[in-house]
């Protein structure tokens, strides 16, 4: 009994000594901690305090779940900040579908919408006509597109002039007579004109004085088809049109509607198409006809301008990039598949395809696409356009343009293509050949699949 209060008492003690120790040694490690932090700014602390678990603290987490770290959702580039990468290329004479730019320390993929057998046509005919002798281009361009989806399917230009980085893109051409498409638009649905409704005018075809905007009959005026005055451009016909009828608030209107004066969304900086008119009636008909130098379009507008003959009226989001990968695969971009509005209404649309297709038939690309009928490609299509042509203020280059369609008769592919071309002292190649040959090129390969990205192709073993 005595031995046992010995050691019951013996335990006391030692259990005091050893609390005593105890609390000596966390003052000396708090003391020496306060003083550590002090000194080091905190940072130690907060990595104790984060690596020391807190097991018997039934209200915190477990362990585990204070390291999980949520995922990082994939960066999205912008158009905008795509833009800004891909600025500094000009890309009008690309012949590869993949480029890799830089976005700081990052190497990104870049897969283009581009239809490399179209793209390497376009580069080879203008590099041969540009190193001609005679009837060398001061400058040539040229976009192709999808109209159904705005896939950019070639993009490609030529210039002689100082500062042109992409011609594709520029808006420093004169309209001429490409502008008929907005005016017998606004024509169609404002006045209610049909591709056989009888029109008037007085002089010549292709001039435009003032005494040609009267309305006015006698003798020697001349009555023509709407389709056949937008098939063989009659000025006085459009200038009438806009002059008499139409006037300054209408023409602006279907401008508007038509992308004048208004930025065009792109992966590539785009300039501004203008169009500026007066009070005076005289200029309606000029700007209704397309006989000034004042509006001026881009190839790239051009070629929206001629999707509205195949889509009903609606005008295209165009888009160039296909996807932008990341060095590690991630997606990066995923082009907007929206439309940037509705031009015109269906009507109006089908009104235009026929007055378009009439000048492949009898109109002024006629000689460009004769025999297209028996052609081996070109006879499987439903072909439209419009030609334009000018002078420059200095009259040393003559702008010629087409833009047009090419849709298949049995099959889904459709084509819109805009060509602009500057002769000079001799007229070489013109707008409409071109357009030709690169339908021909085009819609001579069969359709191909759709190539997966990287992103999209599942790894070997898994499903």
């Amino acid at each position: 009994m005595p031995q046992q209060k010995h050691d019951w008492r013996t335990y006391q003690l030692s259990l005091k000594r050893r609390q005593k120790v105890n609390q000596r040694t966390h003052t000396f490690r708090k003391g020496a901690l306060i003083a550590f932090t002090a000194l080091t700014g905190g940072a130690l602390l907060i990595a104790l305090v984060t690596l020391i678990p807190k097991v018997n603290n039934p209200m915190l987490p477990p362990l585990g779940r204070l390291e999980e770290k949520k995922p990082e959702l994939p960066r999205q580039l912008s158009r905008e900040t795509l833009r800004e990468l891909l600025a500094p290329q000009s890309l009008a004479r690309l012949d590869h579908k993949v480029i890799h730019i830089q976005q700081g320390d990052e190497d990104l993929t870049v897969t283009t919408t581009l239809n490399i057998e179209l793209q390497s046509l376009l580069i080879d005919e203008f590099k041969r006509n540009i190193a001609r002798k005679r009837g060398t281009p001061r400058y040539v361009a040229a976009v192709a597109m999808d109209p159904k989806t705005g896939r950019i399917l070639g993009l490609a230009g030529f210039s002689k002039d100082k500062g042109a980085v992409n011609p594709s893109l520029m808006a420093t051409y004169p309209a001429a007579s490409i502008f008929k498409i907005i005016t017998a638009s606004a024509a169609a649905e404002k006045l209610n004109l049909s591709p056989t409704t009888r029109l008037s005018f007085n002089g010549g075809k292709y001039t435009l004085y003032k005494r040609q905007i009267q309305e006015k009959k006698n003798k020697y005026t001349n009555t023509i088809t709407f389709r056949d005055s937008f098939a063989q451009s009659v000025n006085p016909v459009f200038g009438k049109l806009g002059a008499l009828r139409l006037k300054k608030e209408t023409l602006s209107g279907y401008g508007e509607k038509f992308f004048f004066n208004k930025e065009i969304a792109f992966e590539l900086p785009v300039e501004i198409s203008a169009l500026s008119i007066g009070e005076d009636p005289y200029q309606w008909a000029e700007v209704a006809c397309g006989f000034n130098r004042i509006t001026k379009i881009s190839p790239l507008h051009g070629a929206l301008i001629g999707a509205t003959a195949l889509t009903g009226g609606s005008i295209p989001a165009p888009y160039l990039v296909d996807s932008v990968q990341s060095a590690s695969g991630i997606e990066l971009y995923t082009p907007p598949k929206e439309s940037l509005g509705r031009a015109v209404p269906q009507g109006v649309s089908a009104t235009l395809n026929t007055l378009m297709q009439r000048t492949i038939r009898s109109g002024t690309a006629k000689k460009s696409f004769a025999g297209y009928r028996k052609d081996r490609v070109l006879k499987n299509l439903i072909l439209g356009g419009k030609t334009g042509s000018i002078f420059n203020k200095t009259h040393d280059v003559r702008v010629d343009w087409f833009v047009g369609f090419a849709q298949e008769k049995k099959g889904g592919r459709s084509m819109t293509i805009a060509v602009v071309v500057g002769h000079q002292a001799y007229i070489g190649t013109r707008a409409s050949e071109y357009a030709r040959k690169a339908i021909t090129r085009y819609f001579s390969t069969p359709k191909k699949p759709r190539i997966a990205t990287a992103s999209q192709i599942t790894p070997p073993g898994e499903s």
